[in-house]
């Protein structure tokens, strides 16, 4: 029997979800850009290599400064300092992370 699911786990499916629910391309690009982790409220990191083992053989990962077909904008809370209009443009679509909140994938 498994323990209980982590805030981190949890997230990383809906992530997972949405983005093989978006793929258009065979193997799309895409990056994660972080906040700066002043008060998170889970595992910003340990979310991203969940999402990254999850999508291991479907996606290409690139730095957060290259361009991307989806760009997983990471907040720690619910403040989203790093959802910003800079950061949304450097990408075709993103899809935000707000504390324990998803957005729906939106285009650049």
């Amino acid at each position: 029997m498994n323990g209980p699911v982590s805030k981190e786990e949890k997230l990383a499916r809906e992530v997972t979800a949405r983005i093989r629910a978006w793929k258009k391309k065979i193997i799309p690009v895409l990056a994660v850009k972080f906040c700066g982790g002043c008060n998170p409220d889970f595992d910003r990191g340990a979310l991203a290599q969940i999402i990254r083992r999850e999508l291991a053989s479907e996606v290409s990962w690139v730095s957060a400064q290259e361009e991307t077909d989806l760009l997983l904008i990471v907040n720690g809370c619910s403040t989203g300092c790093a959802d910003r209009r800079e950061v949304q443009e450097k990408a075709a679509e993103f899809l935000i992370i707000r504390g324990n909140t998803l957005s729906a994938i939106q285009k650049g």
